[in-house]
């Protein structure tokens, strides 16, 4: 049900650049399910189904739910 390739990111909108970070967050995560396919992609954190139109701002959402402290210095570092 999870691809597990990096062949399936492309299918995803603004995925390519984000490769590695889902791969880490796999990594840290097994028990999170994150499916690619479809209109958008999607995770299951328990319960609760964390959608966003972009692999990116579903990884920002799921290292939100995970890393909030992270999150937050991120927004305030300088760019």
């Amino acid at each position: 049900m999870t691809p597990h390739s990096a062949a399936h990111v492309p299918l995803v909108r603004d995925g390519e650049d984000q490769v590695m970070r889902l791969e880490q967050f796999r990594v840290a995560h097994p028990d999170v399910p994150v499916l690619l396919m479809g209109a958008c992609p999607r995770a299951w954190v328990g319960d609760q189904k964390v959608e966003h139109r972009t692999l990116r701002g579903l990884l920002d959402d799921l290292e939100e739910i995970f890393y909030p402290a992270a999150r937050t210095s991120r927004k305030e570092a300088p760019q």
